[in-house]
């Protein structure tokens, strides 16, 4: 009898373990299915949340704004779907270069730097241009050996150096009217250069 009172007793907490587990598993169950729906959510309203110009109630501060570029809201890092390497090797002919270029009194019009960006730890040349007067430069260029190995065009557009030569940044203005820029990560691939992420700057409007 004591034997059989035991089992008994055994079979009715192993029954309520399973009943507990299993409210456990279905309340887990029920949690896993609502967090697609979450992250969807929020993405949407994180693409809601940041557009350019980027505006918010300021309450008192905007009493004291009076620089429109006082405050900037950086984006979330987006991946490039699709990314292509970029390959160029042309030369690079100084003279023809210049010919283009704004210059004042002894301003050549462009200035250069170096550091390596494909990772061969020998330094290539950094080149900036002017074309205009205002949002300089206009003109970001990687010379390796004479040649021009990646060229872009834009307002205030810039190479930035990365740790360890692994390729750069290019920094840009794409509306100047509301702040808006772009930083654009390109890595050294299959002998050229691919953007891997974009990453938008807006500056903050205090309504």
């Amino acid at each position: 009898m004591k034997i059989y009172r035991k089992v008994f007793i055994g079979l009715v907490l192993f029954a309520g373990v399973g009943v507990i587990t299993y409210q456990i598993g279905k309340q887990k169950g029920e949690a896993l299915n609502t967090i697609p729906e979450a992250v969807t959510q929020l993405k949407e309203q994180e693409t809601e949340v940041f557009h350019c110009p980027y505006s918010v109630d300021g309450g008192i501060y905007k009493e004291y704004v009076r620089s429109a570029n006082e405050v900037s809201v950086v984006g979330k890092p987006e991946f490039v779907e699709n990314p292509q390497v970029i390959k160029l090797n042309k030369p690079f002919n100084q003279q023809e270069f210049e010919k283009g270029l704004y210059k004042l009194s002894s301003d050549k019009g462009w200035d250069s730097r170096k550091f390596d960006v494909d990772g061969d730890r020998e330094d290539e040349t950094i080149i900036s241009g002017s074309v205009a007067m205002n949002h300089t430069p206009h003109i970001a260029m990687v010379v390796k050996d004479g040649n021009i190995i990646f060229e872009a065009d834009g307002a205030n557009i810039w190479i930035e150096e990365v740790y360890g030569g692994q390729g750069f940044q290019l920094n840009e203005t794409v509306d100047w009217n509301v702040g808006e820029s772009k930083v654009s990560r390109y890595i050294y691939k299959d002998g050229g250069f691919m953007p891997v992420w974009t990453q938008r700057i807006c500056w903050v409007n205090f309504e």
